[in-house]
């Protein structure tokens, strides 16, 4: 590949920074990216050339497809978030009020437009489908030397627009699961709130195996009092374990929860609930003689 040619008629920021990233690139390469521009009648025509004694391995021209690549799906996201993304959630999602599709709206920008690599479940989810998507852009610009955007976005939205929506879906799914968790701490929170403490001090104690000891503040094993009403229950696996313990803890409404090594709770859901329920009934220790005799078991 000796040039590429973009074309477009607005002023597209993404447009610009993206060609410069590509100078940019080659220029640590120690490559001389040519890049030459001309307006005729409102229509803008970049042109990026390489120097003929500077022909570009193989590796490079795919670092460059992806960097073009990368343009388009900017600019493929900025088409798709004007013009489509409020008609799909209002259509899709009617349910929602005006207010909660501004909120999953804002949620999608920030998605569709995030390069934060942080691994979790949901980033995961996105780098994927985000991927798919540039490489079906990639294919398109290995078949092509020269781009007119507006006919990119009139040929490939269509396509690409169901890549897209299955973003956003993931997105109100998360928004879903986040609200109906919200709803559920306030619930907790009220019956905190109304309810008399029946118990002063509770030490939850979780050893270098993630299994709890509960203690109350003279240092007495308190688990078959606080569970005394569920025992009848079929509780198993450390899950519902846990559950027992937070339907424990609501039904003592203890003044003062301390927490002992939260580390090495292997589901940290739980530690955020609790916290999220007591709120500032909540202390957390890692330095007591309790806490420096777990850290010491885990050391050896």
């Amino acid at each position: 590949m000796d040039s590429f040619k973009l074309i477009y008629e607005e002023d597209l920021e993404e447009i610009i920074k993206g060609i410069q990233d590509v100078k940019n690139f080659f220029k640590n390469k120690k490559i001389d990216a040519g890049i030459s521009e001309s307006i005729n009648n409102g229509t803008h025509f970049i042109k990026i050339s390489f120097p003929e004694e500077e022909k570009l391995t193989k590796k490079n021209e795919n670092m460059f497809n992806i960097y073009i690549a990368n343009i388009l799906y900017k600019v493929l996201v900025e088409e798709f978030l004007n013009k489509y993304v409020l008609e799909f959630l209002s259509d899709t999602y009617f349910f929602l009020s005006e207010e909660e599709i501004e909120e999953v709206k804002n949620k999608s920008v920030e998605v569709l437009n995030n390069d934060n690599c942080v691994i979790d479940d949901s980033n995961i989810y996105y780098m994927n489908r985000k991927n798919e998507i540039i490489d079906k852009i990639v294919g398109c610009v290995e078949e092509n030397n020269e781009i007119n955007i507006k006919g990119f976005l009139t040929f490939r939205m269509k396509e690409l627009k169901n890549e897209l929506q299955n973003m956003i879906e993931k997105v109100v799914e998360e928004y879903l699961v986040e609200k109906e968790y919200n709803e559920f701490i306030k619930l907790l929170k009220y019956f905190v709130d109304i309810q008399d403490s029946k118990i002063e001090e509770v030490n939850i104690i979780i050893d270098k195996e993630g299994n709890y000891i509960i203690q109350d503040k003279d240092g007495e094993d308190i688990t078959e009092k606080l569970f005394s009403e569920f025992l009848g229950s079929k509780f198993t696996g450390a899950v519902n374990m846990e559950d027992m313990l937070i339907s424990a803890l609501i039904t003592y409404c203890p003044d003062k929860i301390i927490i002992h090594c939260s580390e090495n709770c292997v589901n940290k859901e739980f530690i955020n609930t609790v916290k999220n329920v007591f709120m500032q009934r909540v202390v957390f220790c890692d330095s007591c003689k309790i806490c420096k005799k777990i850290n010491k078991k885990t050391n050896n």
